[in-house]
């Protein structure tokens, strides 16, 4: 264990698009992936699956007894998590408190994610369009026909 240490420290990976706090709020589990993906570079790794199931479950019994130290208190960050806005006070001021915190965890998109789906909307726009232009003629003719 002390020794997959040091060589994380060594290697220091690359944290590029590793999504911040509150720009993604699916959980840590997320950040974690998002963090090896980014480190990897397309490298097969030379550590084999029980060596990490081994680490996975030092660190979750390390995890456990640090919240048995604290007398099973859940961290402030998942207290915050767990609380909503404060049902006492102002309605309308809980609503905005509670929108605005809301925003703050969306993941925007950026200016290509935008045009790709401009894209794909115009285009399927386009193709349902001359569908439906094509059935109205052939719906037209079979009509002027009957009558």
């Amino acid at each position: 264990m002390a020794r997959r240490r040091e060589r994380a420290k060594d290697k220091k990976l690359r944290r590029e698009n590793v999504p911040g706090e509150l720009e993604h709020a699916s959980g840590e589990v997320d950040e974690v992936e998002a963090s090896i993906v980014a480190g990897a570079e397309g490298e097969e790794s030379s550590v084999d699956d029980a060596e990490l199931a081994a680490e996975a479950e030092e660190a979750g019994a390390e995890a456990a007894q640090r919240e048995s130290a604290r007398g099973g208190r859940a961290s402030r960050r998942d207290r915050q998590r767990d609380t909503g806005p404060k049902p006492q006070g102002n309605r309308v001021l809980n609503f905005l408190r509670a929108s605005w915190a809301e925003l703050q965890r969306v993941q925007w998109p950026d200016r290509k994610q935008v045009a790709q789906a401009t894209a794909v909307v115009l285009g399927f726009v386009a193709l349902a369009g001359a569908y439906l232009g094509v059935a109205d003629w052939a719906a037209q003719r079979v009509v002027d026909f009957i009558i």
